[in-house]
């Protein structure tokens, strides 16, 4: 297995349905597999006549709010793939971005986000007049970036090795919610800790992904837009760390 996706979930069922659609449509060779965590979702997501090749789904039972970097380490954990590419229910891969995988060699990739959605049918839509019917605001795309909403830490591809020689994800870091800002919170503490350890190659730049316009990117800062996607990511939730 060359290549494990590893998409960490909690309570947004029909979004993760329209990955499965979209990842179907790609027709994915065998050395890829689609790995899901469930982190708590009532009801638990379950696929079981998706149709999809290589798909796992695994549920961590802990009874924390939410945290991406718990889930993503289960994730790691079960993936058979050399390669981890980690990424968020509201991002979106393309066939393009998978394939330039499978022929990586290096140590790291991130990417760059475009505004993008998945239809319920899992067919993407980047063209403006559908991205404003999913809440894009316009403002977004004025400017220097356009379309670009710039790379983000917390999706890449990386060496399952060297994901698992740093540890993954610290449950130290795993604390308050799970976006805090910028220059905090277990996404920068991963992302910082690749580039100071200085003996893995240099992170490389892939092919555009693409983003649901959600939170900062939505005209109104929803977070839940269409009822996609659960919003607890933002809520201001202690999250207690086991003894």
């Amino acid at each position: 297995m060359k290549v494990s996706i590893v998409i960490n979930v909690l309570n947004s069922h029909e979004v993760i349905r329209r990955h499965i659609e979209h990842f179907k449509g790609m027709k994915l060779p065998d050395n890829v597999e689609i790995v899901f965590v469930d982190d708590g979702s009532t009801p638990p997501i379950s696929f079981p006549n998706s149709g999809l090749r290589n798909l796992s789904i695994y549920y961590t039972n802990d009874k924390r709010p939410w945290t991406q970097g718990l889930a993503r380490n289960m994730g790691a954990k079960y993936a058979k793939g050399k390669y981890l590419m980690m990424t968020d229910a509201d991002h979106i891969f393309t066939k393009e971005v998978i394939d330039h995988v499978l022929s990586f060699e290096g140590d790291k990739m991130n990417f760059p986000r475009f505004y993008g959605a998945l239809d319920k049918d899992g067919h993407l839509l980047i063209e403006k007049k559908d991205l404003w019917e999913y809440g894009l605001d316009p403002k977004r795309i004025v400017g220097r970036r356009g379309m670009c909403a710039g790379h983000h830490g917390n999706t890449f591809a990386i060496r399952k090795a060297i994901f698992e020689e740093m540890g993954g994800y610290k449950e130290k870091h795993c604390i308050g919610m799970m976006h805090q800002g910028v220059g905090r919170g277990e996404d920068i503490y991963f992302y910082s800790a690749y580039h100071r350890c200085g003996k893995y190659k240099p992170m490389v730049s892939g092919p555009r992904i693409y983003m649901f316009p959600i939170g900062r990117f939505h005209i109104r800062g929803e977070t839940n837009p269409t009822g996609l996607f659960h919003g607890l990511s933002y809520d201001l939730v202690p999250q207690q760390m086991l003894p």
